[in-house]
């Protein structure tokens, strides 16, 4: 019995043996397992050559940038200090130069000297007022407080009008206070106070020379030390002011004499203006440089 198709003709077989065939190149035939590795290592090559001429030159521009960035952060945080270190400064300079403002006021003038001599003028035109004023009342009706005042009495006020009643301009003449002589010198510069002051006050005196009463002329010499500035009196003498020319020594015994006062006024007046600050020191040369023309001594130099 024969069996048709039970067997395939032999060439049928053998190119059913045969493996696929697959592409060569450079004498390597090109297997998926050999296609797998040079893609792997096309991929390979790929990324080293990606991350070399794009994420690299990238991540150092970043890294650049960033160390830009903290530098120019660096530089505002310590702008910024500095702005508050220097509003600081400023504030302890402005509170320092309103302390030497306040200091220099205790001190006088240009005006000191001007105000000086119309307030001593002020108080010889009220005196001589209040002593017109009682010359021409009737003694009886004086008030002992205001005769007090003027360190007179109502005895003393009849018997100089009753003594020189014929000349009424010495009656005036033997308790009007005068002012004799004002006499400002000019400003020389202060030396003897310290080297922390040299240079920076002025000393003028005033010689002062008065007649007064008593009274008038302690009201005059308090009124100086109450002013602002600081005044100082010194050479202070007293005598008794010779009597008018029309009246004698014997005539005014148990009078009420006017005083002749001598003394000296020290003003001390500030150099320049106290709200603007002085100039900084220079600073010390370095050793072996000669010192800066015009800037003091070192200490024990």
């Amino acid at each position: 019995m024969t069996a048709a198709g039970d067997f395939l003709p032999a060439d049928e077989n053998q190119a059913l043996d045969v493996g696929p065939t697959y592409p060569t190149a450079f004498g390597i035939e090109l297997t998926p397992k050999v296609q797998g590795i040079g893609l792997g290592v096309l991929g390979l090559i790929g990324s080293f050559v990606l991350y070399n001429f794009v994420v690299k030159p990238v991540v150092e521009q970043k890294t650049a940038l960033e160390a830009e960035v903290a530098q120019k952060q660096a530089q505002v945080d310590q702008q910024r200090a500095s702005l508050q270190d220097r509003a600081a400064l400023q504030a302890e300079l402005n509170s320092a130069i309103e302390q030497r403002v306040g200091v220099y006021s205790l001190l006088g003038g240009s005006q000191t000297l001007d105000t000086l001599l119309l307030d001593i003028n002020q108080q010889i035109q009220n005196s001589n007022a209040a002593i017109a004023d009682v010359l021409r009342a009737n003694p009886a009706t004086l008030d002992n407080a205001q005769l007090a005042a003027l360190g007179l009495t109502r005895e003393q006020i009849q018997r100089v009008k009753t003594q020189f009643a014929a000349t009424p301009q010495v009656q005036k003449q033997l308790f009007s206070s005068e002012l004799l002589r004002f006499n400002p010198s000019p400003p020389e510069p202060v030396t003897d106070l310290g080297p922390e002051l040299t240079g920076k006050l002025e000393r003028v005196t005033v010689d002062v020379s008065m007649q007064a009463l008593f009274p008038q002329t302690l009201s005059i010499m308090r009124n100086i030390e109450r002013l602002e500035p600081l005044i100082i009196i010194k050479d202070m003498q007293q005598s008794i002011a010779p009597p008018p020319a029309d009246a004698t020594e014997e005539e005014l015994l148990g009078i009420s004499r006017l005083l002749l006062t001598d003394y000296t006024l020290e003003v001390l007046v500030p150099v320049g203006d106290p709200s603007v600050p002085p100039e900084p020191p220079p600073p010390p040369p370095a050793e072996g440089e000669a010192p800066v023309e015009g800037a003091p001594p070192p200490e024990g130099g």
